[in-house]
């Protein structure tokens, strides 16, 4: 991905209010090489953040991102739509975004990384590796990766 300074960034999600606050992460120490997208979750937890390079228009864009946790008493194993990271019960939450003019009619929703950090799992940089590893090469599963994400966000008219 191409570095973004925090003005882009803040940029990037447009019409936000003053009533709201956005939280964007200290950018000092991000490994931009390593990224397909900028995805952080808010310290509250119910936020998520999603900042990428359009490929329609090449501008970046932002979108917020509601989440919520998955849950249940039974350990299980979760996969991430995105990355298909598997992960161990808690890996994976619920984020779900409306689509853009519907004023929340219309929510779409994807069971992604907890932690929106897709592209550092898929370069296995974070975390130990998955127990059920792929055999795609890297480039494959990055393109997969944004495929998938694309698709999601065409969906919420959100690209």
């Amino acid at each position: 991905m191409q570095a973004a300074t925090r003005d882009e960034i803040e940029a990037a999600f447009g019409g936000w209010t003053d009533k709201e606050e956005l939280f964007v992460p200290t950018l000092d120490e991000i490994d931009w090489d390593a990224r397909d997208f900028l995805g952080w979750v808010h310290p509250g937890g119910h936020l998520g953040y999603l900042v990428h390079w359009s490929p329609v228009d090449g501008e970046l864009k932002g979108t917020v991102l509601r989440r919520s946790r998955r849950g249940g008493k039974k350990p299980h194993v979760e996969m991430c739509a995105w990355c298909h990271h598997v992960h161990y019960s808690g890996g994976t939450a619920m984020f779900s975004v409306s689509l853009k003019g519907s004023h929340g009619r219309h929510i779409f929703g994807n069971v992604v990384c907890a932690d929106l950090a897709c592209s550092l799992r898929i370069r296995n940089l974070i975390g130990a590796p998955p127990w059920a590893s792929e055999t795609m090469y890297l480039p494959a599963r990055i393109w997969r990766m944004q495929r998938k994400m694309h698709k999601w966000l065409r969906k919420a008219d959100r690209l």
